[in-house]
């Protein structure tokens, strides 16, 4: 979406006069408007960017961020955050969801004042006395969002999704919370709750999936603890799905293998979340011996271009087909990408074309809610 006459005189004066840059970018984070300075995305004019996607131009761990905070902003909301280490005196970015336009993102980025910069230096260590702030003090929530089979959008079970109370993404905070150590105690309440429901709510057919974090499959004693809590409660065990999220690099394929291997000999489903969103996947699905993938929601973005990366899907998806593991399609919003997910064999589809996240007030009712009663 361009913005009107008025506004986008506005914007370019904002943008010359703050030497910043302000980029309006489509659903899929393709650049269509750009004002002011574009070497703070590593380009020498702002006309340059456009036509170029933005996740791609912001590298590595922010790139990654970028991502995924992309598609947790509700319309309206928006979240900014440091990035001090990009480039000389580092920058701030801003990521704003339109609410007239939900497919239209704006971003302004801007370079760090000096007093911010110091500041950055701690942001971790800020992000991660939040993140055990808002444990500690029962802030931490849970949605659930259904995922469905993709040919006759019949439920297969629910993804529970870690939120917190007074933050827009909780993106940041558990990585922050991974960096810091803390990520093992989030993963222990998760699956204590879920262990919990899924005890209560007896109806067979009720399944729930909980992500861990890629840390967490490192440890074998927090596994042998997750193993340890499900087990104390009495539910059939193939109706709970963990989840191996990708924002945290798994450098010792061997133990997450074992591990791997311990979840499953409990009866628990094992999937590898966010697949193609880092440069590993391939090998954890090859040392990995896993359920299910689901593949990172890149895939269906700029589809007019990206018919790689849809190749690249159709191949996995009939991989996991012959190897008898699930595959799932994410950020599913239009009938047109459940229509690209069934051409490409993905047999699951989670997205807001069949629920958005939902708060579950009932999901905390008999489990773990705060560090201190999972300590």
């Amino acid at each position: 979406m361009s913005a009107t006459t008025e506004n986008g005189t506005r914007f370019r004066d904002f943008a010359f006069a703050a030497a910043d840059l302000m980029v309006a970018a489509d659903a899929s984070g393709r650049i269509i408007d750009a004002e002011g300075d574009a070497t703070l995305l590593f380009h020498p004019t702002a006309d340059r960017l456009i036509g170029r996607n933005a996740i791609e131009l912001i590298s590595g761990a922010e790139g990654s961020r970028l991502r995924e905070e992309l598609w947790a902003l509700g319309p309206g909301r928006r979240v900014s955050w440091e990035d001090p280490s990009s480039m000389e005196g580092g920058r701030r970015i801003v990521v704003q969801r339109s609410t007239a336009f939900p497919n239209s993102f704006s971003f302004t980025i801007s370079r760090m004042p000096t007093s911010t910069r110091i500041r950055a230096e701690r942001s971790d260590e800020i992000l991660a006395e939040r993140f055990r702030d808002a444990v500690m003090n029962g802030r931490l929530m849970a949605a659930r969002q259904p995922v469905v089979e993709t040919r006759t959008g019949a439920l297969s079970h629910y993804e529970i999704l870690a939120r917190f109370a007074g933050e827009d993404s909780p993106v940041g905070m558990i990585m922050a919370a991974e960096k810091s150590g803390q990520i093992a105690h989030l993963d222990y309440i998760m699956v204590s709750a879920a262990a919990a429901q899924l005890e209560v709510k007896t109806d067979p057919t009720y399944r729930l999936a909980v992500n861990i974090s890629g840390e967490s499959l490192q440890r074998l004693d927090v596994i042998r603890e997750l193993c340890a809590v499900i087990s104390g409660h009495k539910f059939e065990r193939s109706r709970l799905i963990i989840e191996v999220t990708e924002s945290a690099h798994i450098r010792d394929i061997e133990t997450a293998a074992r591990a791997v291997s311990l979840l499953r000999s409990i009866g628990c489903g094992v999937s590898l979340d966010d697949f193609g969103a880092g440069s590993a996947s391939f090998g954890y699905l090859r040392a990995l011996d896993v359920d299910g993938l689901k593949f990172d929601g890149s895939f269906l973005q700029a589809t007019e271009t990206n018919k790689r990366g849809l190749a690249l899907m159709r191949s996995v998806a009939r991989m996991c087909a012959e190897l008898g593991i699930s595959s799932v399609g994410e950020r599913i919003e239009t009938e047109s990408d459940r229509r690209l997910l069934i051409e490409a064999g993905v047999t699951y589809a989670q997205g807001y074309l069949y629920g958005r996240p939902i708060i579950d007030e009932s999901f905390f009712a008999r489990g773990a809610r705060t560090l201190r009663s999972a300590a």
